[in-house]
């Protein structure tokens, strides 16, 4: 492989450890891999239907061929590719060549019988993808959301100030508003679950011509058992190309996953700009500026989760046009779908670090609150409709003079014959509404939906 240095890219560059696990899946070996794994299930498929008799150390032999498929081996695809100047074709040869060293002629004689390349692309690519996001993407946006349960559960009943465009609103807690990004994690977690993953086997242009010839009248039948045993939903109207609608949805997904975590990235630089978040000192945060120590991780994350969400979403929108039957236009943008995904991926790594580290500035984040009485005036004039009284734009005009929120609600109360004890509340807490128990039922349904899986907060 390149050296990281030399890499075009920072996913295979600067960021190459962070996606190291994904190698297996969304690399071109990964893809050749299951590319492999279709060819070799498609024989054995086959064998079962009785298309063709083999015995069983001729399956078996194409069997270890996928078993024993290794990096070397996938050079050596990649060698007659060189050659012969397809991806596909240089698979289907290698294939063959190993059977027939393997003393597996007849068997080499079927391999791919009926199959145009996109037959072997198209199931190769929901497989690959399929396996990333079940090994890799799903367990870390699971855990992220624990991560985000156990904090919104900690700080269930931290006292904030609630900005609305900007500005200072009424109280709330930092275990709300984290109980909120959390959710919609735990939502996509669940959509992107129940992703079912299409494919199709159906010739050059969708006719079944060639599948007829080697499965007889039953071949939509056959082929629709055989896109199945490999656990893919079967398509069954198509071009030389599936129609990529249903892959759209999850780049959509993945692509509004991507920024609902930006705003999560965003809003916690927020907090931190207000100082609520706190940044341990780790490694040099200026070169010029020794004081600072910034939230880089938070930084990069969106910007990781801008591009993937900017990826995922263009290569939606271009794999479902295709020029009549196929053209090739969308194969480099399908093979840029995993930078997409490597993208997402960081991102969620580098805000779990994030997380990991910061601190929150409680008793900052409280002061801030009392320097705003004022966030009170939606509880002050919320209590006094419960008399009767509409003080709404009383309590504006007062407020926008300069007077304070005690003395305008004393005036108000005053004028309208009201306790000012019964619409002033006498502390923060008691306009928080339901913010705690959010934060709780939150944790209970992350727990609920995902498990424990390494939480540690009781409740």
């Amino acid at each position: 492989m390149t050296h990281a240095l030399l890499a075009i890219t920072p996913v295979d560059g600067r960021y190459s450890e962070l996606v190291e696990d994904l190698r297996p899946h969304l690399s071109e070996f990964g893809l050749i891999r299951c590319r492999l794994l279709v060819e070799v299930e498609y024989l054995s498929f086959l064998a079962r239907k009785g298309v063709v008799s083999l015995e069983e150390r001729e399956l078996e032999a194409a069997r270890s061929v996928l078993r024993n498929f290794d990096l070397s081996k996938a050079e050596a695809v990649k060698s007659i590719e060189r050659e012969v100047g397809h991806d596909v074709e240089a698979l289907i040869r290698f294939l063959k060549s190993q059977l027939a060293g393997l003393g597996a002629e007849r068997a080499a004689v079927w391999v791919h019988a009926g199959l145009t390349s996109e037959d072997v692309n198209n199931l190769a690519f929901s497989i690959s993808l399929r396996e990333a996001l079940r090994a890799v993407l799903l367990p870390e946006l699971e855990v992220l959301c624990r991560e985000l349960a156990e904090l919104s559960l900690r700080e269930k009943a931290t006292l904030m100030l609630a900005r609305t465009h900007g500005q200072p609103a009424v109280p709330t807690t930092l275990g709300k508003e984290l109980a909120y990004h959390g959710s919609r994690v735990l939502w996509w977690i669940e959509a992107l679950r129940g992703f079912r993953f299409p494919g199709k086997v159906s010739g050059a242009v969708g006719t079944y011509a060639a599948l007829v010839e080697v499965l007889g009248g039953r071949a939509l039948e056959g082929v629709r058992e055989f896109v199945e045993s490999l656990g893919l939903e079967f398509v069954e109207l198509t071009k030389q190309v599936i129609p990529a609608d249903r892959y759209a949805s999850l780049l959509d997904s993945m692509a509004s996953l991507s920024t609902a975590l930006t705003d999560l990235s965003r809003d916690l630089w927020l907090l931190c700009a207000l100082g609520h978040v706190t940044v341990p000192p780790g490694g040099v945060g200026s070169s010029t500026m020794p004081q600072k120590a910034n939230p880089v991780e938070a930084e990069n994350a969106e910007g990781n989760f801008e591009l993937a969400a900017s990826l995922l979403s263009f290569a939606s929108r271009r794999l479902q046009i295709t020029r009549l039957q196929r053209d090739l236009s969308d194969s480099t943008v399908r093979r840029n779908v995993p930078v997409g995904v490597a993208h997402l991926l960081i991102g969620v790594r580098h805000l779990r670090r994030f997380l990991s580290r910061i601190g929150f500035d409680r008793e900052g984040m409280l002061e801030e609150l009392r320097s705003h009485p004022e966030a009170l005036s939606e509880a002050v004039q919320v209590r006094f409709r419960r008399h009767g009284v509409d003080a709404m734009d009383e309590l504006r005009s007062l407020l926008r003079q300069g007077v304070g929120l005690d003395e305008a609600a004393r005036r108000a109360a005053e004028r309208h014959g009201v306790p000012v004890d019964e619409v002033l509340p006498k502390d923060f807490r008691e306009y928080v509404g339901l913010a705690e128990e959010l934060a709780e039922r939150f944790y209970a349904d992350c727990v609920r939906r995902l498990g424990r899986g390494g939480l540690v907060t009781e409740r």
